[in-house]
């Protein structure tokens, strides 16, 4: 059966991932299933599709209508065994090494329709990207003379221990500004009569800490 990949994915994979799922593929074995449509195009696997094909790894189709979940034992694997727990790791490594092509995930969440909160952001998620979306790109904006300065939450000294969070793509900013509540502040560098866009705040790590376990409940 000739499945394809689909046209429409909106999760990248560079050469680092490829070659994590390769190596995993190869040295490990397939792990994780795939999910193709009615058309048998890939709907979530795409990069295990695409490296398994590169590798010759044959496909076994099995049909279903959703209503059951469908999993894959793997009869060589013994709780004990190291390919097994190498396999638990390589399988949330490659997703970790993935990223979201912005654009695509805008386009493709503005024809999910009523099903657009079932995709995993929440509603203010979902209002801060059609914002990102549809904002100029410029990095300087007008100032709201009404809108009142939010000062930085916290200044860092040297007796402080901190960790550095840097965001590649704006789908994983938006959810760190809903997680930690963070919100734009005014860089006092701005030319006069503008501010500049993109300045975080600095956040106890105490706080995070306690939003990060409270989001995972």
């Amino acid at each position: 059966m000739d499945v394809k990949l689909d046209p429409q994915n909106v999760r990248k994979h560079g050469k680092r991932n490829q070659q994590v799922i390769a190596e995993s593929l190869k040295e490990l074995g397939a792990g994780r299933s795939i999910l193709i449509d009615s058309t048998n195009t890939a709907v979530a696997g795409n990069g295990v599709l695409e490296q398994a094909e590169k590798l010759g790894i044959p496909i076994r189709v099995v049909e279903s209508d959703g209503s059951e979940l469908i999993a894959v034992k793997r009869v060589d694997l013994a709780p004990d065994d190291p390919k097994r727990k190498a396999l638990a790791i390589a399988d949330n490594r490659a997703s970790d090494l993935s990223f979201f092509d912005e654009d695509a995930m805008a386009k493709l969440l503005s024809e999910c329709g009523d099903f657009k909160t079932k995709t995993g952001f929440n509603s203010a998620e979902l209002e801060k990207m059609s914002l990102l979306n549809t904002a100029d790109d410029s990095t300087e904006q007008p100032v709201n003379p009404d809108a009142p300065e939010i000062p930085f939450a916290e200044e860092l000294l040297e007796k402080h221990n901190y960790v550095v969070l840097f965001f590649d793509n704006d789908v994983d900013w938006l959810q760190a500004l809903t997680l930690f509540d963070i919100h734009t502040v005014k860089d006092s560098n701005a030319r006069p009569g503008y501010e500049r866009k993109g300045v975080g705040r600095v956040i106890r790590g105490a706080d995070a800490i306690n939003r990060i376990i409270r989001s995972a409940k």
